[in-house]
């Protein structure tokens, strides 16, 4: 009988801000037979920090993946805070109840144990990042040496929106947040990989996606509970899956189209913040997904859930 072969995983940090998106990716991204996450950091994004823990330890406790640790980030912007919109309930979570918790967040700042969990890593680490990048961004400025360390980013942010002259862009909730330490990141020059909006709009779970989702497991059921509160202004029918998209995009990148792309900030007074503009004619600086399979992404999904109980 023929041995089966190996899978050599990933070793991944994950950078996130659950947030219910943040919630399918963290289940896509433990029950993947590619990626090994070695630690979950939470950032100011949805939530606050400790929120953003406190919801990632559910997650985890939910899907029996207790072992992985999670560590909280300060809460504060690299320079400029921001007002943010909550479109995922008052916990981040929807209104669902989860049981109480026992299990702790580490003690310390996600940026030193991001820091030491990477350099401590034989192999290379690919870097996740869900929420805006503030604990990365603080990480590579502090610890300019990780960056040797660091395979790739794989940043869910931007747009690939082709705008008109003089038109005002969507203000991406990522990069929005804190454009300061997206300008930091690309000045680092670590290699960049983007999953732009776009991707989890087009691969949207419509109403007969969630319906199934309910009635496959436990897992399923809390999911669609989770759904029902989540709030997107560009899928009026389902919903969006920004945030697995990046995880589909490292397990499976078959299913997306990638080109090379020249990635710049620019800020807008009418906005209050910062924007990623991309440009495909000049000299790239990263590579973006610029379309999906949504058919093969769903499987995927939905191939995950089978995983859960």
């Amino acid at each position: 009988m023929k041995k089966q072969k190996e899978i050599k995983k990933i070793p991944a940090i994950i950078n996130c801000d659950p947030g219910i998106d943040d919630a399918i990716a963290l289940i896509m991204a433990i029950k993947s037979d590619l990626i090994d996450v070695k630690l979950i950091t939470t950032d100011l994004g949805n939530v606050s920090t400790e929120q953003a823990g406190q919801n990632t330890l559910n997650i985890l406790e939910l899907i029996g993946a207790d072992d992985i640790p999670v560590a909280c980030g300060e809460g504060k912007c690299l320079e400029i805070e921001r007002p943010r919109v909550a479109v995922h309930g008052k916990t981040g979570l929807g209104s669902y109840v989860f049981p109480k918790n026992s299990r702790k967040l580490l003690k310390g700042d996600a940026v030193d144990i991001m820091y030491q969990t990477i350099m401590a890593e034989e192999e290379k680490t690919t870097l996740i990042c869900l929420s805006p990048p503030t604990n990365i961004a603080k990480m590579l400025l502090k610890y300019p040496d990780a960056k040797d360390k660091i395979e790739r980013l794989v940043f869910m942010v931007g747009s690939i929106e082709q705008l008109k002259r003089g038109a005002l862009p969507y203000a991406e909730f990522n990069v929005a947040g804190d454009p300061e330490a997206s300008k930091a990141i690309l000045k680092s020059k670590v290699k960049l990989e983007i999953v732009p909006m776009e991707m989890g709009h087009t691969a949207y779970l419509d109403w007969q996606d969630v319906f199934k989702t309910k009635n496959m497991n436990f897992v399923g059921s809390v999911l669609e509970n989770l759904y029902r509160e989540y709030k997107d202004r560009h899928v009026k029918n389902g919903i969006a899956t920004h945030d697995s998209c990046a995880i589909a995009y490292i397990t499976n990148p078959e299913i997306f189209k990638v080109e090379p792309v020249k990635v710049d900030i620019r800020y807008y007074d009418k906005l209050g913040t910062g924007v990623f503009v991309m440009n495909f004619d000049k000299t790239p600086n990263a590579l973006t997904c610029t379309e999906i399979d949504i058919k093969k992404f769903k499987k995927l999904y939905f191939k995950m859930l089978k995983k859960c109980k």
